[in-house]
């Protein structure tokens, strides 16, 4: 049973209990982190476990993996030293764990460690890569079976993550720790079981601490959006499929929201990737029921589909992927999201005649452009990439242009509906306002597909003109809950995500992926 574990990262030795105190309830263990404790506080750490009350890893991480300690070895050993010896007999005043590194090896440490009752972590940290051989690796860190072995890797794409759960999935049970760094390690501290791993890192994010390492979450992340202590191994895993910034989707607290309404044993994660083809290996090695589909990969999706609804091929993009018997099959809710979301804020779906303008040509345009048609709109598309704004606009019909002086021309006549389908301005996306040539008099409707942040650049200057506005959180909201039907069979559940979507609109999330 893997265990979850606060680092804390305080300067000062106060500063991490306060923390701790904070998450007191949510974790099993915390980790000292020494390393970034201020030069005074390192010889009071001995006091820190009677403090904390808790288990306590005991590490001083090195500059070179990935810590802040930039002394030398010697300063590091009697640092180590003063914190685990002379120690009360007592194991709960003692450090539960001393992390120290393969290539750090002190007889004299390790015995003192032995004697008062602190198990050794040893430890391999690839803050920049992968191990050049993973099996050499694990196997010099698993040579004494007194010592917990541990290894922290950094996953350059879904070929190395991959691999990590390929390669612990072979491994006989035992005692180990097995962490995934940065973007591409993320699903591995939440599916740490899959891994083996009896211990799973967090840091106090919200209490204001610094990230103990690349990918760490806060333990209420874990424990809230993700039902960490729940997962098992009859728990079905959904994901959504993206490029970097889907860390950040809201998709995940929905979805998640959603099957802890239902009671179903499920989770749904952010699975950044660099290929289609490596993604679904590693979607058929973990057991993916469904993912979504967001950015870059709507259009990319296709191939890989043995069956599509007719939106799909209507459309030209695909969000949302179902495994079936025969392989994955794919559909659109960003049509259904979009419609519904429109006429909240219309007020109508009578949109026949009604001149509008969609500003991108990719997934997300693509499933508004249908919805416009279908509704009788008169539109013209408008996009940077002139080859990709007429391939949508002869696909339905439409008129277009590039971000040309005819631009100007066409939003004069197609403007009482302005749709803003493109990443620019979105938080971790394209800086800017992608219309900023175009004058606002106050009379469009403007709708940004948006909704992190909930007021992008192009929408605040819309407001600031005097048009009707709206974000992308009420199409985020529709097609994730059409996208939930399709995943289990049943309806969301009303209500479920309320919170998440409140705090997205207040301004709450940060760094989040439209167009989800």
């Amino acid at each position: 049973m893997s265990r979850l574990c606060l680092s804390l990262t305080a300067s000062t030795i106060d500063g991490n209990l306060a923390a701790l105190e904070r998450y007191r309830d949510t974790v099993d263990l915390c980790e000292l982190r020494v390393d970034c404790l201020e030069p005074q506080e390192w010889f009071a750490i001995r006091r820190f476990p009677r403090l904390a009350g808790m288990p306590v890893i005991l590490t001083v991480r090195r500059k070179a993996d990935g810590g802040m300690f930039e002394e030398g070895e010697g300063v590091r050993l009697v640092i180590l030293a003063k914190g685990i010896s002379f120690a009360s007999q007592d194991p709960h005043r003692n450090f539960a764990y001393i992390d120290i590194e393969s290539d750090f090896r002190i007889p004299a440490l390790e015995e003192a460690a032995r004697t008062f009752g602190t198990r050794i972590i040893r430890s391999m940290h690839f803050p920049k890569g992968m191990p050049d051989d993973l099996d050499a690796t694990w196997r010099q860190l698993e040579a004494d079976p007194a010592e917990i072995p541990k290894l922290a890797a950094t996953p350059h794409g879904i070929e190395d993550l991959t691999a990590l759960f390929r390669y612990f999935a072979d491994l006989p049970h035992s005692e180990r720790v097995v962490v995934g760094m940065g973007d591409y390690g993320f699903c591995t501290r939440v599916l740490a079981e899959g891994l083996g791993s009896s211990i799973t890192y967090s840091s106090a994010l919200a209490a204001g601490l610094r990230s103990a390492g690349p990918g760490h979450v806060d333990p209420a992340v874990l424990d809230g959006t993700y039902r960490w202590r729940q997962i098992g191994r009859d728990f079905a895993v959904f994901g959504i499929l993206g490029g970097s910034s889907v860390l950040g989707s809201l998709s995940p607290a929905i979805h998640n929201a959603g099957f802890a309404a239902r009671d179903l044993k499920a989770v749904y994660l952010p699975f950044p990737a660099d290929s289609i083809e490596r993604f679904l290996e590693l979607a058929d090695f973990l057991h993916l029921r469904a993912f979504s589909v967001t950015v870059p990969f709507k259009e990319r999706i296709l191939p890989w589909l043995v069956e599509r609804t007719t939106e799909v091929d209507a459309i030209g993009a695909c969000n949302t992927v179902v495994r079936s018997a025969q392989g994955w099959t794919g559909a659109n809710t960003d049509s259904v999201g979009f419609e519904k979301a429109l006429f909240e804020f219309l007020g109508t779906a009578d949109l026949a005649g009604l001149p509008c303008a969609i500003i991108g040509a990719g997934g997300a345009a693509r499933a508004v452009a249908w919805v416009l048609s279908r509704l009788g709109a008169e539109v013209c598309v408008v996009n940077r990439n002139m080859t990709r704004a007429k391939a949508l606009a002869e696909r339905f019909g439409f008129e277009w242009s590039g971000m040309t002086e005819r631009a100007v021309e066409l939003l004069s006549r197609h403007k009482s509906l302005i749709v803003q389908c493109t990443t620019v301005g979105m938080e971790g996306g394209p800086p800017g306002d992608p219309l900023d040539w175009y004058d606002f008099d106050g009379s469009e409707s403007v709708f940004d597909t948006i909704y992190n942040p909930a007021v992008t650049p192009f929408l605040a200057r819309a407001r600031a003109a005097g048009c009707r506005t709206a974000g992308g959180i009420g199409m985020l909201r529709h097609q994730a809950e059409a996208q939930f039907v399709r995943f289990t069979g049943l309806e969301y559940p009303a209500g479920a995500a309320d919170e998440v979507l409140a705090a997205a609109i207040r301004g709450g999330k940060t760094k989040e992926e439209n167009h989800t």
